[in-house]
């Protein structure tokens, strides 16, 4: 159980340590959504490749997605066109991180409450 306990820890704070080092070290900049891509989510569940919709966000010329894109696909296509606040750095790719979206944070409080369990009953 510790071993588990172990790995949800690392679990929980590898997904915070990705956005932060990008929203702390990056800047603040206004965004246009201009579409939804469809992207390889680099895993696959029961042998398919797992995709993922991201925003497209075009800034100062440059096309970039989002970190955590839209969950439903027509919902996200009624996004399109409007201005957004995000996070990039460019030393970490085309990768920006939506301002005040607590996602990330959620699930690392899961996974980090999911290891408190696994220490107490070891």
């Amino acid at each position: 159980m510790i071993l588990l306990g172990l790995l949800c820890t690392v679990a929980a704070l590898f997904p915070l340590y990705l956005k932060y080092r990008v929203v702390l070290t990056g800047e603040r900049c206004k965004g246009k959504i201009t579409g939804i891509a469809e992207q390889r989510g680099g895993y696959s569940v029961g042998g398919y490749a797992v995709k993922k919709r991201a925003y497209l966000v075009k800034i100062s010329g440059k096309q970039y997605y989002t970190a955590h894109g839209c969950l439903f696909a027509p919902f996200g296509r009624k996004q399109i066109g409007k201005e957004i606040w995000v996070f990039r750095n460019e030393t970490y790719g085309r990768e920006v991180f939506r301002c005040r979206d607590p996602r990330i944070e959620v699930l690392a409080l899961v996974f980090f409450s999911a290891a408190v369990l696994c220490f107490l009953y070891a």
